[in-house]
């Protein structure tokens, strides 16, 4: 289940980074050569932009390729215990975040369902809202699968 959601949302910021890529160019050739703001580009490449930050940290969070200050923890990595407690605290606190940010996430999708945006309106800014939520949704569940990988891994390294 967690390399078919990796493999989806690599594809799904893909196709988003193509798409932001593409708003910018059309964006830069509008201004540049034609001498006209195509309004269009701003909402789309934020759009794909917030897309690709949201869909892809899941992604991070997963290959812990997200960045960190470990000092404290690589201190006292020594102790097996010491360690998982600085692992739990911090998790905790991701927890915290992920939850919240979830919670707003879903209440702004709600909110702002049918809130047309000006410049672009076949989309809703509930719609940007939704990518958000469904970001969220996946850093928790790969924040869950890494936290039993290293309380796994604490509980094997104890019973040898």
């Amino acid at each position: 289940m967690e390399k078919k959601l990796v493999k989806i949302l690599e594809n799904a910021c893909a196709l988003c980074l193509c798409i932001l890529v593409v708003a910018v160019a059309c964006q830069v050739i509008s201004r540049e050569i034609l001498h006209a703001a195509a309004t269009w580009t701003t909402e789309i490449g934020r759009a794909m932009f917030l897309a690709v930050v949201f869909l892809g940290t899941p992604i991070l969070i997963i290959e812990e390729g997200q960045m960190a200050v470990t000092m404290i923890k690589d201190m006292a990595s020594r102790k097996k215990t010491t360690a998982l407690l600085f692992n739990v605290i911090g998790d905790l606190v991701i927890y915290f975040g992920l939850f919240t940010l979830t919670y707003g996430a879903y209440n702004r999708t709600l909110a702002e369902w049918h809130t047309m945006i000006p410049t672009v309106e076949w989309i809703t800014y509930g719609y940007l809202y939704l990518v958000m939520l469904i970001g969220c949704l996946s850093m928790i569940f790969m924040q869950v699968r890494r936290t039993k990988k290293y309380i796994l891994s604490y509980l094997a390294k104890e019973e040898t």
